[in-house]
């Protein structure tokens, strides 16, 4: 990645906005406040280019020129955020196919909503690795036992303004993880809103262990309210999200829309990669 210093300090302004201090949102890159204050004014003279790729990296900043298409997946999962943040009841969890666009959505919606804080899981996540990631999010200090980290975080969420909590790819975690959110919807029911995102494995996966009468997983189950909600898109709004898509991104040809929309086979990442060589091709003319 290019380093345009000028640019990855704008994208940190309006990242610490999110914020109730430029501390909180070092803490949530992993950087310190010094380092922080140094870029917001100007001071960069010690700041090493290694610095600089990890702020931007911890603000999830890139230097390609990428406009975002409110598709089906976009509309739906912003709706479905705004509902939890502000009316949370259990939670709620959602379901799609890789590679739709999940991310863009959850990533926009985070970037334009205070309080919206998003977890990646992944298959080594610990409790306490989770505990320290929702605090690193929300700008926290994270020290301490398991149980102090799990009462700071519990406390800090009730004194947020409608706080909501996005479980990326919630399907990868162990099952002593999966169980740990029974305990905390309970201590913040009504209080915080709760969204698992994953794959449809996951609804396979707790309803059969529901069946087999695993531990803990009864009482998931409930607090999700028994849905699993689908979002991926019919083949209708498939083809009508390429367009959208292409179209944001400067491609209006039918011909090439037609054409990206048979070789993508219902992967925007390869529509992102289609779409790129494209704009280059033309750009080198």
């Amino acid at each position: 990645m290019q380093i345009d210093k000028n640019r990855i300090k704008a994208a940190l302004v309006a990242y610490t906005q999110r914020y109730k201090s430029a501390k909180e949102a070092s803490v949530s890159i992993g950087v310190s406040s010094a380092t922080v204050s140094q870029v917001l004014n100007n001071n960069w003279e010690l700041i090493s280019d290694e610095m600089w790729r990890k702020i931007a990296a911890g603000i999830n900043y890139t230097d390609k020129v990428w406009n975002v298409g409110v598709t089906s997946v976009y509309a739906k999962l912003s709706s479905f955020f705004a509902e939890a943040q502000h009316h949370p009841k259990g939670i709620d969890a959602f379901v799609i196919n890789s590679s739709l666009g999940k991310s863009i959505a959850v990533d926009d919606y985070c970037a334009n909503h205070t309080n919206a804080y998003h977890i990646r899981c992944h298959r080594f996540m610990s409790v306490r690795t989770l505990f320290k990631e929702i605090l690193k999010a929300m700008g926290k200090d994270s020290s301490g036992t398991t149980m102090d980290m799990l009462d700071n975080m519990v406390g800090y969420l009730e004194r947020d303004n409608h706080p909501l909590l996005i479980i990326d790819e919630a399907d990868k975690l162990k099952d002593e993880v999966l169980e740990m959110f029974v305990d905390i919807e309970n201590k913040l029911h009504h209080k915080c809103g709760i969204v698992f995102l994953a794959t449809p494995y996951l609804k396979k996966r707790i309803e059969q262990s529901v069946s087999r009468n695993k531990r803990g997983f009864a009482e998931l189950y409930s607090r999700a309210k028994k849905v699993f909600w689908d979002l991926t898109p019919s083949k209708k709004e498939f083809v009508r999200d390429v367009k959208i898509i292409c179209h944001a991104n400067g491609v209006t040809n039918e011909a090439v829309i037609a054409e990206f929309t048979n070789k993508c086979e219902n992967d925007f990442r390869v529509l992102t990669d289609l779409i790129t060589a494209h704009l280059t091709n033309q750009a080198e003319g």
